[in-house]
């Protein structure tokens, strides 16, 4: 069960189940299932899942020579509400940021302030970078012409408010994640155009990961002889092609436009 699934679960019932009966990655019979729902009372469902529940884990329990230990978790109406579990902290972990494209030159001082609220540095080992014109701005592009920056207490990984203004502004990036026991290791590109960021679990290397579990879906879909099925899925497991990260540039974009519409009139 993802993160996103287990909180609207939590917040929003109406909403997991239309992102469940929406996932290609949801079995044909969960769906009809679902689809049911509305017809039968709710609390009969919940003993009735709770039973199939218990079949199935001792089915499971005696083919791996277990003992089954049948046991009810459906809890009574009446019984107290359980007390909700404290939120945990937040982890801070090692990220770093590549940002390609072009950046109109009217944009700078917003992007400064953006950026001075991010806390990069130009290495882990540096201090903050807090530029304040754009020759200082552009001291920060790497061999490859991106500006790259780094911060190794990044909240969760992310630069959330920076790679959200990336997006609004259409500024290509690829953002690089570690992990920690809790986070999955990952990498984020977003490339100009594109409706959101593009997201891929990481392997220690920086090699791609694909989830088993996603695989052997896709597996089960050609099995089933659902080919159309099997392919979306495979196509949002392994995302689209991407184009390189184009190098980091400052131009008066705006002023260039506004020049080719009054030519234009």
């Amino acid at each position: 069960m993802t993160n996103h699934l287990k909180t609207l679960l939590a917040t929003n019932p109406s909403a997991a189940k239309t992102l469940l009966l929406q996932d290609p990655a949801t079995s044909s019979w969960m769906k009809q299932t679902l689809h049911d729902l509305h017809r039968r009372d709710p609390v009969d469902v919940l003993f009735e899942l709770d039973i199939l529940l218990n079949l199935f884990e001792a089915i499971c329990d005696r083919l791996v020579g277990q003992t089954p230990a049948p046991h009810s978790r459906v809890r009574h109406v009446t019984d107290p509400a359980p007390t909700p579990t404290p939120p945990r902290p937040l982890d801070q972990f090692p990220a770093e940021i590549e940002i390609g494209g072009t950046l109109d030159r009217l944009l700078i001082p917003e992007f400064l302030s953006v950026l001075h609220g991010a806390s990069v540095c130009l290495s882990f080992d540096d201090q903050l970078f807090t530029p304040q014109t754009e020759p200082d701005l552009l001291s920060a592009h790497d061999a490859n012409r991106h500006l790259h920056f780094y911060n190794p207490f990044a909240l969760e990984g992310e630069f959330l408010s920076l790679e959200d203004w990336l997006i609004d502004h259409q500024l290509g990036f690829r953002r690089t994640s570690t992990g920690t026991e809790t986070y999955q290791a990952e990498r984020v590109e977003f490339r100009k155009g594109l409706d959101g960021p593009q997201r891929m679990a990481i392997d220690p290397g920086g090699h791609d990961l694909i989830l088993r579990e996603e695989l052997r879906t896709v597996f089960r879909y050609l099995k089933e002889g659902r080919p159309e099925d099997a392919t979306t899925l495979l196509d949002r497991v392994m995302g689209v092609s991407l184009h390189p990260l184009p190098p980091f540039q400052i131009r008066d974009t705006v002023l260039h436009e506004s020049d080719t519409l009054a030519e234009l009139h």
